[in-house]
């Protein structure tokens, strides 16, 4: 990999909104970053659809959710019902939607792979509507990596892409409550910070536009 690749390393959401789609579509490499602590009340669990004329915000129910656990370890409760209970919903909700019959297939199968932790079901859900967009980027998964840890925040995603050979990061625009661009540039990074579209779930937003459009979307974005 060359040192003009761009690098994203973020936690992994379920069925997540267009703009984390574009963060993934901004660069050559997107890391999951699932071997940090668990985000109770997070979007890594959760996200919002329409349903009945309505935002509905839904979430993927977990065993124990706790703060201190990380991602990778943190179970999906399948002895509830909410899981078959939220597919009905979608199904019914998105029955006549103009895309529905291209996209459902793309949820269902998400839904139905019965994985074990929360962190597989969202990666799963984010890699499957990249392809289903023709998104090219690869996907790495910090568990899978064994990038070397400290209690340094910083340091963690200096050693992450130090190991990608990257020298340019894009974080999400929220990132900016939490990094500086002088953070990175003393490692020889550039931080870059996306301003992206949308709230609601990749899922309503497949479901009421075509690939192509939503292509076209995934470029509308300002790095800052």
């Amino acid at each position: 990999m060359s040192a003009s690749t761009r690098v994203a390393i973020m936690q992994p959401y379920f069925c997540p909104y267009i703009g984390y789609f574009q963060l993934v579509a901004a660069v050559d490499t997107f890391v999951f970053y699932d071997d940090v602590n668990f985000i109770r009340g997070g979007w890594i669990n959760r996200n919002r659809i329409v349903s009945g004329g309505r935002e509905f915000l839904f979430t993927i129910p977990i065993v124990d959710a706790s703060s201190y656990r990380r991602i990778c370890d943190t179970q999906v409760n399948h002895k509830v019902k909410d899981i078959t209970k939220l597919l009905a919903n979608i199904k019914m909700s998105y029955a006549r939607a103009p895309y529905y019959k291209e996209v459902f297939p793309v949820v269902e199968d998400i839904f139905t792979r019965n994985r074990n932790t929360i962190g597989e079901m969202a990666i799963d859900s984010v890699v499957a509507f990249a392809q289903y967009l023709g998104v090219p980027t690869q996907f790495k998964v910090s568990s899978q990596e064994n990038y070397p840890k400290t209690d340094d925040r910083v340091q963690n995603l200096v050693t992450i892409m130090q190991a990608e050979q990257s020298t340019h990061y894009i974080n999400p625009i929220g990132g900016q409550e939490l990094y500086t661009k002088e953070d990175f540039s003393a490692h020889g990074i550039t931080l870059s910070f996306i301003k992206g579209k949308g709230s609601l779930s990749v899922i309503d937003v497949c479901m009421n536009n075509s690939v192509s459009d939503i292509q076209t979307l995934l470029k509308d974005y300002t790095l800052i």
